[in-house]
């Protein structure tokens, strides 16, 4: 959305504005209560960048007062027996966890760094010769919304908008609007008002930013915030991610009451100034290395289990290798042992027995152990061997010379 032209700069119509709405948690514990009473309007909550920068398809994001941070879902071809265990622990931790502070009544917050844009663009500090600073930070409508009687709000608001300004070159103003905020309902509304309010504030000094945050308590404590950057601020620091991350910081505290008014935006602006002029890695290359991680550390698990699983196969092949070694060993150890046992046999039998004639028919052939009795296998005469190997003729042990009857 442009501004009017006029002044003679060249860039007279390139402000953008960002806005920003919330409905849900309300500050007004912390307000007077008569901002309470008045016209009650009831929208949803949403985001929306006006120009040529939409955040999303259809250029909203819907928040109904609950803080979620963004969540990168993978899902894995297998599951790791190795992984189930804990992740369960974890998960079963998590829920309980939640389970206690709900029981207890405790707001459940996720951590800002959860739901605060990424700064993904080397920004560089504005130069000074760009922006003339003024002597206002800030215009509180409301009187008393930036209250000095007890805490040193005006102090800690100054603090977090030249914070801001060191850091970015781009000094700040923050309008909060009061009654006539309930001029001004919607988005497009006040976006052309930041416009036209930038133009009589700043003229052609390019180099600043102008936060209108309007707020028109009800029942749901609504508010709108919208950014308007001048030229020069916008082309070189506050981009389009540059008003998201100032946005999601001013939502982020809006509902944080341990804050009170000044140090809830000395709080968003300084944190913003910080976050804006240091590159970080976005979402999707965080995505990117945990996914790569992931898997590295699946693979080398793996990877583990499979040399794991071969070093045991190729110890239990060996071990089978060697025990039919050792029993082939064995068996021809046996085999030697038993050929030795039969020749040392034979040799003991060939010292037993003696080749003996026979004296009756004159046979050679008969063999006759010493000390024993046999007879010739050709006459059948009975010869003895004494156990010095001499023969004799007949049973000398038992006195018979003649072979028995059968």
């Amino acid at each position: 959305m442009g501004r009017g032209g006029g002044g003679g700069s060249s860039h007279s119509s390139s402000h953008h504005s960002s806005s920003h709405s919330h409905s849900g948690g309300s500050r007004s514990g912390l307000r007077s209560s008569y901002r309470s009473s008045g016209s009650s309007s009831s929208y949803s909550s949403h985001h929306s960048r006006s120009g040529s920068y939409k955040r999303g398809s259809g250029g909203t994001y819907h928040n109904n007062g609950n803080y979620g941070g963004r969540s990168n879902e993978s899902c894995l071809g297998g599951c790791l027996r190795v992984f189930i265990g804990p992740l369960f622990i974890i998960a079963m931790c998590v829920v309980m966890a939640f389970s206690i502070l709900i029981a207890r009544g405790d707001e459940i917050r996720v951590p800002f760094e959860l739901t605060i844009e990424r700064s993904t663009v080397q920004r560089e500090r504005l130069p000074d010769s760009k922006c003339d600073p003024i002597d206002e930070w800030y215009q509180d409508d409301w009187g008393d919304w930036i209250d000095d009687t007890e805490a040193d709000e005006d102090f800690s608001l100054r603090v977090g908008l030249k914070s801001f300004y060191e850091d970015t070159g781009v000094q700040p103003y923050l309008w909060i609007m009061g009654e006539e905020g309930k001029d001004y309902m919607s988005e497009g509304s006040l976006e052309e008002l930041g416009d036209v309010r930038y133009k009589e504030m700043f003229g052609d000094d390019e180099g600043h930013v102008l936060v209108i945050f309007r707020e028109y308590p009800n029942e749901s404590g609504n508010y709108i915030c919208t950014v308007t950057a001048g030229y020069d601020a916008e082309t070189q620091v506050i981009d389009d991610q540059a008003k998201e991350i100032l946005l999601d910081y001013i939502d982020y505290y809006y509902t944080d009451e341990d804050l009170n008014e000044g140090e809830f935006f000395e709080t968003a602006f300084m944190r913003a100034g910080e976050r804006i002029m240091v590159k970080q890695l976005s979402w999707k290359q965080i995505g990117v290395i945990v996914a790569v991680a992931v898997i590295l550390v699946i693979g080398l698990v793996i990877t583990a289990e499979i040399i794991k699983k071969r070093k045991v196969a190729v110890a239990q092949q060996k071990a089978k290798q060697a025990q039919a070694v050792a029993e082939q060993k064995k068996a021809e150890a046996d085999k030697v042992q038993t050929e030795f046992n039969q020749q040392q046999y034979l040799d003991a039998l060939e010292k037993e027995y003696v080749s003996v004639s026979c004296p009756n028919c004159g046979a050679t052939a008969n063999k006759i152990r010493k000390g024993t009795v046999d007879y010739c296998q050709y006459c059948g005469t009975a010869i003895s061997v004494d156990a010095m190997g001499q023969a004799f003729v007949g049973d000398i042990y038992n006195n018979q010379q003649t072979p028995p009857q059968s």
